[in-house]
C-alpha cells in the first residue's frame, strides 16, 4: 500500500496521483465546492436579499433584522436536533455523495423559490402594507430555513470529507483555499449584482418589484448547480467500507440491540462523557466552538440586515460592502489563516483571531450615519460626489469590516483545520460529526439574543452586541486548553492515539 493509501484509507478506483496536494484534483474539487456553494450565505443570508426581506417584505429596518434573527433562529434550532445525529451515522454510513446531493437539492430549491418572494406596498396614508401575493413573511422564512439547513448539512458533509481530499501537510492549504475559493466567488456573484444594481435603472426598485434582489436565488442555484460538479467527479467520498445509512441509523437509534431512540439519547450523555476522559482537550475545544462558532455565524449572517439598516444604504452599496468582505475574506482564508498557523500553531492562531475579532466589532458598533467612535467624531460633509459611500461613517465602517471579514474566515478555517490535529486518525468523520454538533447545537443561541435585544432596545446596535458575548465566551474557553511544548511551524497537539 502507498503512503497516500495508508494516509486516507484505500479508496476503490481511485488513483493516488489524484490524491496529493491543492492543484491535484481530489483537492482543488473539494475546494472548489465552497466556490459553488458560498454565493448562497453571501446573496441570501448576508448581503443581498436579507436587507430587502427586512425593509420591504417585513416593512422595517429594526422588526427585519430581528425576523431574519428568528429564521436563522429555528434553522440553528433544527440543525441543533439533527446534524448530530448525522455526524454520529458518518463513522459507519454508506456513500455521501447521494446524500450530499439532497443537501444541495435543498439549498437549489430555496433559492429558486425566493423569486416570489414578494415586496410589501405603502398606502395612500404612507402606511406600510405587507405583501398580499408570493410567499408572503413566513412562507419566505420557511424557504430560508430550508436552505440554511441544507446549507448546515452540506457543510458537515463536506467537512468531513476533508481528510480524504489530500495529503495530511496539505489539509491546511486545501482547507483555506476553500475559504478563499468561497469569498471569491462571492465577490464575483456580488459584482454581479452591483453591475446590475447600477445600470439597469428600476430593475431593483418597488417599480420592477425588486427583480434583482428576488432574482439572487435563482441565480445562485444556477450557480450551484454548474460549479459542483467538479466535487462529485473528483472528490473521494470516503464513506467507511461496507458501510450502510440503514445500519448506521439503527445502531444510533437502538440501545442494547432494540430499538430504544430516548434510550439512545440517554446513552449520549454516558458517551460524551467518556470522550470528555478520553480526549480532554479535543472536547474542551469543541466546547470552545460551541459558543464562538455561534457568534462567527450570527455576525456573519445578520450583518448586511445590520449595516444596510444603521447606515442607510442601498442594493448597490450592500453588493459592494459584499464584494469587499468577500475580498477580505478570501485574503483571510488563503493567507492570513495559514499564515498564523505556521507562525503560532492552530490554537494561538484562533485565540488571536477571537480577541482581535471583539475590538474590531466593539469599534463598528460605534458607527452611525452621523458619527465615528460612539459619537467621538462627527461625520462632517460629502467627502466626494461620487454618490456611493460618500461620507466618513460610510469609509470607516468598511475599513473596520474588512478586518471583521478576514478574522472570520481565517477562523473559520482554522477551526475545522484544528480538528484534524485533534481527532484519532480513525475517528475523524467522528469528531467532524462533534465539530458539527458544536456548529449547531447553540447555533440559534447568537440569533435569538439578537432577535430579544433589538426588539426589547428598538435599536439595531444594541440589537446587535450580544454576538460580542459569544466572541469573547468562546476566547476565554480557548484558554483552557494546555498547549504542547511544540514550536512554531509545528502542531500545537499531538494526534491522540486510539
Amino acid at each position: 500500500m502507498t503512503n497516500t493509501q495508508q494516509a486516507h484509507g484505500s479508496e476503490p478506483g481511485l488513483a493516488d496521483k489524484r490524491v496529493g496536494g491543492l492543484l491535484q484534483p481530489a483537492g482543488f474539487s473539494w475546494a472548489l465546492f465552497e466556490f459553488a456553494r458560498n454565493p448562497y450565505f453571501m446573496l441570501i443570508v448576508t448581503y443581498v436579499f436579507p436587507p430587502y426581506f427586512a425593509q420591504f417584505v417585513v416593512g422595517d429596518p429594526v422588526q427585519g433584522q430581528a425576523t431574519v434573527a428568528e429564521a436563522t433562529k429555528w434553522a440553528g434550532v433544527i440543525g441543533a436536533l439533527t446534524a448530530p445525529v448525522l455526524g454520529a451515522m458518518m463513522d459507519r454510513g454508506g456513500a455521501r455523495k447521494p446524500l450530499m446531493l439532497v443537501f444541495l437539492a435543498m439549498l437549489f430549491a430555496s433559492g429558486l423559490s425566493l423569486w416570489w418572494s414578494m415586496p410589501g406596498s405603502v398606502d395612500a396614508q404612507g402606511v406600510f402594507q405587507p405583501p398580499t401575493a408570493g410567499l408572503g413573511i413566513y412562507g419566505t422564512m420557511a424557504c430560508l430555513v430550508l436552505g440554511f439547513v441544507g446549507y448546515t448539512y452540506s457543510e458537515l458533509m463536506h467537512n468531513a470529507m476533508l481528510r480524504t481530499a489530500g495529503r495530511p501537510d496539505a489539509l491546511s492549504q486545501i482547507s483555506g483555499a476553500g475559504i478563499g475559493l468561497g469569498q471569491l466567488s462571492s465577490a464575483l456573484c456580488l459584482g454581479a449584482v452591483v453591475v446590475v444594481a447600477l445600470t439597469a435603472g428600476h430593475f431593483g426598485t418597488a417599480e420592477g418589484e425588486f427583480a434583482l434582489q428576488r432574482g439572487a436565488g435563482p441565480f445562485m442555484a444556477v450557480w450551484l448547480l454548474v460549479f459542483v460538479l467538479p466535487f462529485f467527479l473528483y472528490t473521494p467520498d470516503g464513506a467507511p467500507p461496507g458501510g450502510s445509512w440503514a445500519r448506521a441509523a439503527r445502531e444510533v437509534f437502538s440501545k442494547d440491540g432494540k430499538l430504544n431512540p430516548f434510550g439512545a439519547a440517554l446513552g449520549v450523555i454516558g458517551y460524551l462523557r467518556g470522550l470528555f476522559r478520553e480526549f480532554p482537550e479535543a472536547m474542551k475545544y469543541l466546547l470552545a466552538c460551541l459558543v464562538f462558532k455561534d457568534g462567527i455565524i450570527a455576525l456573519l449572517a445578520i450583518g448586511g440586515v445590520f449595516s444596510t439598516g444603521v447606515l442607510g444604504w442601498g442594493v448597490a452599496e450592500g453588493g459592494i460592502y459584499g464584494i469587499w468582505a468577500s475580498i477580505f475574506g478570501a485574503i483571510g482564508g488563503l493567507w492570513l489563516a495559514p499564515k498564523l498557523d505556521r507562525a503560532m500553531g492552530p490554537r494561538k492562531a484562533i485565540m488571536v483571531q477571537l480577541a482581535a475579532l471583539c475590538v474590531v466589532v466593539v469599534i463598528a458598533l460605534g458607527t452611525t450615519q452621523e458619527s465615528i467612535l460612539y459619537g467621538l467624531v462627527p461625520a462632517g460633509g460629502a467627502l466626494h460626489g461620487l454618490g456611493l459611500f460618500d461620507t466618513l461613517p460610510d469609509i470607516f465602517y468598511m475599513c473596520v469590516t474588512g478586518f471583521i471579514a478576514a478574522l472570520a474566515a481565517a477562523n473559520i478555517a482554522a477551526s475545522r483545520y484544528m480538528i484534524v490535529t485533534l481527532a484519532p486518525k480513525d475517528r475523524v468523520a467522528e469528531f467532524y460529526g462533534l465539530f458539527a454538533m458544536s456548529s449547531t447545537a447553540t447555533v440559534w443561541l447568537g440569533p435569538m439574543l439578537v432577535e430579544w435585544a433589538t426588539q426589547t432596545f428598538n435599536d439595531q446596535r444594541i440589537g446587535f452586541s450580544p454576538i460580542l458575548l459569544l466572541l469573547a465566551g468562546g476566547l476565554a474557553l480557548m484558554f483552557t486548553l494546555k498547549p504542547t511544548t511544540g514550536g512554531k511551524g509545528r502542531l500545537e497537539f499531538e494526534t491522540p492515539a486510539h
